[in-house]
């Protein structure tokens, strides 16, 4: 690909100010750890990737279940920075869960209401991913 044509396929825009205040309100959320608000920042058929399967989930409370488990797993969550597009955020975090160490990148796109339509979370090393989703697996079927 030409260097013209990479520069082409970027996207440095401000998003509106609904995603802006839904990516404050997501990050309040975060820090307060209030999964019970979540709902209503999520459009009712919201997709959620999960880093530990190729199927992406459907649906806000699916959504809202599987992070309540997974930040009750996490700890010493904390972004580190974000960027912006037309129309969502990336933002890198690191976090843990027990010693493993995980960094990774939450990849959020809004609708023109400030609802999260597209939740994508990357994170890395493979085996520290692992113990999440296999602990996860186990409260969500003890539930």
């Amino acid at each position: 690909m030409k260097d013209i044509d990479i520069m082409a396929h970027m996207q440095t825009a401000q998003p509106p100010k609904a995603a802006q205040a839904g990516i404050t309100e997501w990050r309040r959320i975060v820090a307060e750890l209030d999964w019970d608000r979540l709902p209503q920042l999520l459009a009712e058929n919201v997709t959620y990737r999960s880093p530990a399967d190729y199927e992406p989930y459907q649906g806000k409370e699916t959504m809202a279940a599987i992070l309540r488990v997974v930040f009750g797993i996490m700890e010493d969550f904390t972004y580190l920075r974000h960027f912006s597009s037309g129309t969502g955020y990336v933002l890198e975090f690191s976090t843990r869960v027990g010693d493993a160490r995980l960094s990774g990148a939450d990849f959020v796109e809004f609708d023109d209401d400030g609802k999260i339509t597209d939740f994508m979370v990357m994170m890395r090393p493979a085996d520290a991913v692992q113990i999440l989703s296999s602990q996860a697996a186990t409260r969500m079927a003890a539930d």
